[in-house]
């Protein structure tokens, strides 16, 4: 929570408006805004939290940090900075329309590649008639319209979110994620929507085997624990990579494990100022070995080279 810190400088009182946080077992502070001489009444106060909730405290503390390696090296991590720069240059030089959309064709792309993997049939543009234009189409199981519906209700759900990542944010991601899906689930008698799964699955093409529903809670609870304690540790991109990597493992929910863990980890990389990635349904073979490797690392790689190719694609073409 941040708060109202007072500095003296030759006997006068300066105020900041600054948030402590900790990495390992130091604790730091950064100062978020300067108020001023005047000590901010309860109004102004007011305004300050209403200003800095706590995704824009998370962007600017972590957008700051320099990251050590956790298992890649300093070169991917260094390279992973330099695509991020790149990234941001280029969309500061971008008008507010050239930046609505940017936003607009990400959605789009992410819907339609993150559905794909999964065996959505539509193509890019039947997505797109669909989420953006609100056309049905002949000959497409309404299943699969609602499925990539629901995707970019859910990714606008993820961005507006201001808390930090949790098992009740989590849950509810997957509620809007799965809304209206129930009805085409008439043959899976343990299907739940924004609940952990109650039964055993498992995941076609994978090596490992998701835990026993009895384990979930536990397990969850201590990815989440994982995540708060490494936040300002481990770089975006592993942190994301890992978090998906041990979300998958863990497979919490009867169905949308897959888009839950690429919607997570663009959560964690946005929530870092870390541009977001569309993982190409094009890849899914090199995706699917690298999970399957059970090896953190191998996904980071992945995900490393599909950012650079998402970021040189975009900015070529435009």
């Amino acid at each position: 929570m941040a708060f109202v810190r007072i500095k003296l400088v030759n006997d006068e009182e300066y105020y900041y408006f600054v948030e402590n946080y900790r990495i390992g077992d130091r604790v730091l502070q950064k100062n978020l805004k300067y108020i001023g001489k005047e000590k901010p009444n309860a109004e102004e106060l007011e305004k300050l939290h209403e200003e800095f909730t706590e995704k824009k405290i998370q962007k600017i503390i972590r957008s700051k940090l320099s990251f050590k390696p956790y298992k890649v090296s300093q070169e991917l991590i260094e390279k992973s900075e330099g695509i991020k720069r790149v990234f941001f240059e280029n969309v500061s030089s971008l008008s507010y329309e050239g930046k609505n959309q940017l936003i607009k064709r990400f959605k789009t792309g992410f819907t339609y590649h993150s559905c794909s993997i999964e065996g959505n049939t539509l193509s890019r543009a039947q997505v797109d008639m669909v989420i953006n234009k609100k056309e049905s189409i002949d000959g497409k199981k309404l299943y699969e319209l609602q499925e990539v519906k629901n995707h970019k209700d859910a990714i606008e759900y993820m961005l507006c979110e201001n808390e930090d990542l949790s098992e009740d944010f989590i849950k509810r991601l997957h509620e809007v994620l799965m809304k209206d899906i129930l009805e085409y689930k008439e043959d899976d008698d343990e299907f739940v929507v924004g609940g952990y799964r109650c039964d055993r699955r498992y995941i076609e093409g994978a090596d490992f085997i998701p835990i026993p529903p009895l384990l979930i809670p536990s397990e969850m609870k201590e990815l989440i624990s994982f995540y708060k304690k490494n936040k300002y540790i481990i770089h975006p991109i592993e942190l994301a990579s890992e978090f998906h990597m041990r979300f998958a493992i863990i497979h919490p929910f009867s169905d949308g494990n897959g888009r839950m863990a690429r919607l997570l980890m663009n959560f964690i990389l946005d929530r870092s100022g870390f541009p977001m990635i569309d993982i190409s349904v094009e890849n899914r073979a090199e995706y699917i070995e690298a999970l399957s490797t059970g090896k953190p690392e191998k996904l980071t790689q992945f995900i490393y080279n599909e950012l650079k190719n998402y970021v040189e694609k975009l900015f070529d073409s435009i």
